[in-house]
């Protein structure tokens, strides 16, 4: 199958990957190694990618003279421009592709492996779904990375962190990202988004009674696109590396696993 990786920068980035104060961005090195170039090699090396679309970095400042260059040169991954946001340059790349079915991922994934990509692509595969995600259970999160702050979902059956690992199993996938352009767009109005998602939806979870599977029922729903979900049991899948202390975080993990330790 095609991978989409996702590697434009967030509004008000540094687009020279430099460290300073700033948010890191894809070609900031993490352990001397940019975090684009490790989760371009993870997608290389798992069994079940075969090429893709590497959306951005933005062609500017000679990044497409070095590093960009040199991750394009095997002629597998083909990079297009990205989009105003995450979104919608998933979206772009969609119709670029036209593939079924498609791994979404990030550039910022700098501890993606091979092992887990192809376990996810496996146990998704098995979904009838349109879309499914990964989902890391926080309790593994905590446990291997205490103090660490990542955003926690809370559910009725769990709390559970992000991947950024999307199993698009065919076009109606797309309708399910197209809900996320608009809630994006209404970021600065949350009763808009609010409005979209349902009250009673919004109250149930904050009563702490909402499932996943009710979570994504509902979402089904508004978006006529059947997602599910898989849980992704290894914890490094769920940092991604967008600030300072995950930036820091990730070369401690990636030195130790230098030393095999």
């Amino acid at each position: 199958m095609k991978a989409i990786l996702l590697a434009g920068s967030r509004a008000g980035e540094p687009s020279d990957g430099g460290r300073g104060d700033r948010r890191p961005t894809p070609l900031t090195p993490v352990a001397g190694v940019p975090s684009l170039v490790r989760a371009l090699r993870a997608l290389r090396c798992a069994e079940a990618i075969d090429g893709g679309l590497l959306v951005g970095p933005e062609q500017r400042h000679g990044q497409h003279d070095g590093t960009v260059a040199d991750l394009l040169a095997a002629g597998d991954f083909e990079w297009i421009a990205p989009a105003a946001g995450p979104a919608e340059s998933a979206l772009k790349a969609i119709e670029r592709l036209d593939a079924w079915p498609v791994l979404l991922t990030t550039g910022d994934h700098a501890l993606l492996t091979a092992r887990t990509i192809d376990g996810f692509c496996a146990a998704a595969d098995a979904q009838d779904a349109d879309l499914t995600v990964g989902l890391a259970p926080h309790r593994l999160v905590a446990e291997r990375f205490p103090g660490l702050k990542r955003t926690r979902l809370r559910f009725a059956d769990g709390a559970y962190c992000g991947t950024n690992l999307f199993y698009l199993h065919n076009p109606k996938a797309a309708r399910a990202i197209a809900f996320w352009v608009a809630v994006q767009a209404d970021r600065k109005r949350p009763w808009r988004i609010v409005r979209r998602l349902g009250w009673r939806t919004l109250a149930i979870y904050t009563c702490g009674r909402l499932s996943v599977d009710a979570a994504l029922a509902e979402l089904s729903r508004l978006t006529d696109c059947a997602s599910g979900w898989v849980g992704v049991a290894d914890p490094h899948a769920a940092i991604d590396v967008d600030s300072a202390a995950d930036l820091e975080m990730a070369e401690q993990i990636l030195r130790c696993r230098s030393q095999s330790c």
